[in-house]
């Protein structure tokens, strides 16, 4: 191999993990510094280049033909797209004329598929990154940056976190769109949480190049992209032809620096972030005709009862909206583009009060064979008449003093969480996913 083109030659022609690790080894080790400046220029997702077609040249190359364009023009090229110092026809202009004194080989192969972003060699960014992280600190400039953005952790195992005051708002059905309003270029461009350019949405993302006049430093707005119909907005995502998205809508949830989001952190914390997304609401309004709207957010302190009443009714709403599930964040943390607990999500739940009417065994073959298998519970809920079986919720020894204590329980009253009430074919009401949460009326510490 001589050159970066050769390179991805090589990786093409293997569908062997441990080859291409090897190639990209041996590329490192020859000092083809091309490929790896390369691979950072199509596989860092925040670099774009303005252009959807780039000429290919056809045929094969001419023995006599002398290539007269340079890696190092065409990593100028590159930058004045990326700028958006070239664009329309002056772009496509000098793409044509690069494209005309390069080798076939070197355009087809290697420059062509910089500016499309895809090496197609099968290599991911990954591999490449590690390869480059076992040769030490003289490979750490090309190291190629990973799109990241804040993500959620499960809030059910987290209980330990479900206290004090927390920002409660609704668990959306549709798709994470980070929004980048760069000050520098002129442009707003939209990304997957992973980090894949999305062009489906021109519409919403022309409103929000209207904000680029007025906004004193480039900007992300992180948000979910949703429609009446999600099934419908899936089949639009990814594709290529005859997209119609003209009835999605952004719902922002978050906002931040770009420097921020570059840096990995933005020590703004979680309320101020919200004020200044609230702040941009009447102009996210104005310039979307609603279109793009903020995702509120309700304050509730947990270690309150009221605070655990309006969290339940908040819950409850969620359910009986149809919402996806709630997120709940703490209104003192930082964004940081990984998985953090500062947000937490859960899937909506409810919450009835019923007396326990029966005891159930556990079955013989399981392992709660001679202890209790589940309380038998009824009550009425919104005029509902509810019969459910909880079997969960309950540690071990909570469950064995039940079952010592089985006949002095029947007619307590049990808090039990559920996802939702749900009527049976005989017309009869249960509780999906029943789980014990509390006695009501038992004092701490109070002997069943």
């Amino acid at each position: 191999m001589k050159s970066a083109t050769d390179v991805i030659i090589a990786l093409a022609a293997t569908n062997s993990r441990l080859d291409k690790e090897r190639i990209v080894q041996q590329a490192w080790d020859l000092g083809i510094i091309e490929f790896f400046q390369g691979a950072v220029m199509a596989y860092d997702a925040l670099r774009t280049y303005g252009i959807k077609k780039v000429p290919i040249i056809e045929g094969v190359d001419d023995v006599a033909f002398s290539s007269t364009f340079t890696w190092t023009e065409f990593v100028d090229l590159a930058a004045k797209l990326e700028k958006r110092e070239l664009s329309g026809n002056a772009a496509r202009s000098a793409l044509h004329a690069a494209a005309n004194s390069s080798s076939i080989k070197e355009w087809n192969g290697f420059f062509r598929r910089i500016l499309l972003k895809d090496f197609k060699c099968g290599v991911t960014d990954t591999t490449i990154n590690e390869i480059l992280e076992k040769n030490g600190a003289a490979a750490t400039p090309y190291i190629i940056p990973v799109f990241s953005c804040q993500l959620a952790k499960n809030g059910d195992d987290y209980p330990k976190k479900l206290v004090g005051h927390k920002l409660l708002d609704v668990k959306l059905d549709g798709v994470r769109i980070i929004s980048i309003l760069d000050k520098t270029k002129n442009t707003v461009t939209q990304y997957s949480r992973n980090g894949r350019l999305n062009e489906n949405f021109p519409q919403i993302a022309a409103q929000l190049a209207k904000l680029l006049p007025i906004i004193s430093t480039s900007m992300v707005f992180d948000g979910e992209m949703v429609s009446r119909n999600f099934q419908a907005l899936m089949s639009q995502l990814n594709r290529k032809d005859d997209v119609d998205t003209s009835d999605a809508k952004l719902a922002l949830f978050d906002c931040l620096p770009l420097q921020d989001f570059l840096a990995g952190e933005c020590l703004l914390t979680q309320t101020l972030r919200h004020a200044a997304l609230v702040e941009f609401q009447p102009l996210l309004t104005q310039v979307s005709n609603g279109a793009t709207y903020v995702v509120p957010k309700l304050n509730v302190n947990l270690d309150t009862s009221d605070g655990q009443q309006t969290f339940k009714e908040f819950n409850r709403d969620a359910i009986n909206a149809g919402y996806e599930g709630i997120m709940i964040k703490d209104p003192n943390a930082t964004y940081k583009t990984d998985r953090t607990v500062a947000w937490l999500k859960i899937k909506p739940f409810i919450t009835v009060d019923l007396a326990i009417v029966d005891v159930e065994p556990g079955k013989s073959e399981s392992k709660f064979a001679n202890t209790l298998g589940g309380l038998v519970c009824y009550g009425s809920d919104q005029g509902r008449e509810i019969t459910v079986t909880v079997g969960g919720g309950y540690s071990e020894e909570l469950r064995d003093q039940l079952w010592e204590n089985r006949s002095s329980i029947i007619g307590r009253i049990i808090e039990i969480k559920g996802d939702a009430v749900t009527q049976n074919q005989d017309g009869t009401f249960s509780l999906r996913f029943p789980v014990f949460m509390q006695f009501r009326g038992w004092e701490p510490g109070e002997k069943l």
